[in-house]
C-alpha cells in the first residue's frame, strides 16, 4: 500500500475544499488493511473522528437486506418471482394490477415503477413496518411494472417487511443473527439506543453563507432499517467488503450463501443509464 499516504492527502484536501467535518477511509489490499481518520464527529461537539467512529452508511444497508432475502431463497422459504401479495396479502399501491403482479424481484431490481421516495416516520412500535405498508396504498406509478429501472426506497421498506413476515422475526434481529454476528461486525447497529453509547458522527449541511451546521433531528425511524438504517465503522465495512468479494463464506469459515447465490447477487439484472453493454 505504497500509495495510501497519497490517498490520505487527497481525502484531507477534499475535506477542506468541501467543508466536510469528519471522515474515515479504509483500504484492504493483498491481505493488508489500512484505515485513516480525520476531522470531528460533530461541529457542535467536536470530538475527534477515529477508525472506530460510527457513521450512518445509508443505502449500503440495502445490500444487507438483499443478502437476507437470498438466504431465505436458498432455504426454500422465499421465491424471488413470487408476488409480494403472496407474502403480504394486504399490500396495495394505487394501481391494482401492479399490486397483484409485483414480485420480490421487482423490489430488488428497482423496477416496480411506483413512486420510490415515501419517507414517513411510523413510530418505534412493533407495528412500524405494517403501518408503512399501509401508507403505500396511495403510491402512483411513474413507470409500468418491470419496464424501467427507477431507484426505489419504498420497495426496500417492503422487502424488510417481507423478511419479517416470512420468518416471524424483526429485521434488526435477523440482521444481527444472520449477517453481523457471523461476519464479526461487532461495531454495527440499527437502533439509536445502541449507537448513543458509542462515539458516532452526525450529519451536517452547509447553510447560508457557507456555515457548516449539524443536521437536526437525526432521523432514523424503525421502518427505515432495511432501507438505510445501518450505522457502522469502516473496519466493519471492510469485513463486509471482503465477504462480498468472496464465495459466500465468512473469515471464520461459516457459509452464509452458496457461490451461485453470490454470483446472482453480483450479476446485473437490468440495464441502467450509463451501461455500455
Amino acid at each position: 500500500m505504497n500509495n495510501f499516504s497519497h490517498l490520505e492527502q487527497f481525502i484531507t484536501r477534499k475535506m477542506a475544499e468541501q467543508r466536510i467535518p469528519g471522515a474515515v477511509v479504509g483500504v484492504w489490499q493483498a491481505g493488508e488493511t489500512r484505515v485513516a481518520a480525520s476531522g470531528v464527529t460533530n461541529v457542535d461537539c467536536p470530538l475527534p473522528v477515529t477508525a472506530d467512529t460510527l457513521f450512518q452508511v445509508g443505502s449500503i444497508t440495502k445490500t444487507f437486506t438483499a443478502l437476507l432475502l437470498m438466504q431465505l431463497v436458498e432455504e426454500g422459504r422465499l421465491d424471488l418471482d413470487a408476488t409480494v401479495q403472496s407474502y403480504l396479502p394486504d399490500f396495495r399501491v394505487a394501481d391494482e394490477t401492479v399490486s397483484r403482479q409485483a414480485t420480490i424481484r421487482h423490489l430488488l431490481t428497482h423496477t416496480a415503477g411506483w413512486v420510490g421516495d415515501l419517507f414517513e416516520d411510523t413510530g418505534e412500535g412493533d407495528d412500524a413496518s405494517a403501518r408503512y405498508v399501509a401508507l403505500m396504498a396511495d403510491l402512483p406509478q411513474l413507470a409500468s411494472l418491470g419496464m424501467a429501472y427507477s431507484y426505489n426506497n419504498a420497495g426496500f421498506y417492503l422487502a424488510g417487511v417481507i423478511l419479517e413476515a416470512v420468518t416471524g422475526r424483526f429485521y434488526a434481529d435477523l440482521l444481527q443473527e444472520r449477517v453481523l454476528n457471523p461476519l464479526g461486525m461487532t461495531h454495527s447497529y440499527l437502533k439509536p439506543t445502541d449507537v448513543m453509547t458509542y462515539c458516532y458522527a452526525v450529519g451536517h449541511d452547509i447553510q447560508g453563507e457557507g456555515e457548516v451546521k449539524t443536521l437536526r433531528p437525526w432521523a432514523l425511524p424503525r421502518a427505515v432499517y432495511p432501507v438505510g438504517g445501518l450505522i457502522t465503522t469502516v473496519p466493519d465495512l471492510l469485513r463486509y467488503g471482503r465477504f462480498q468479494m468472496g464465495n459466500g463464506v465468512t473469515e471464520s469459515g461459516e457459509r452464509l450463501l452458496t457461490p451461485e447465490s453470490m454470483q446472482q447477487i453480483h450479476t446485473p439484472q437490468v440495464k441502467i443509464w450509463g451501461d455500455t453493454e
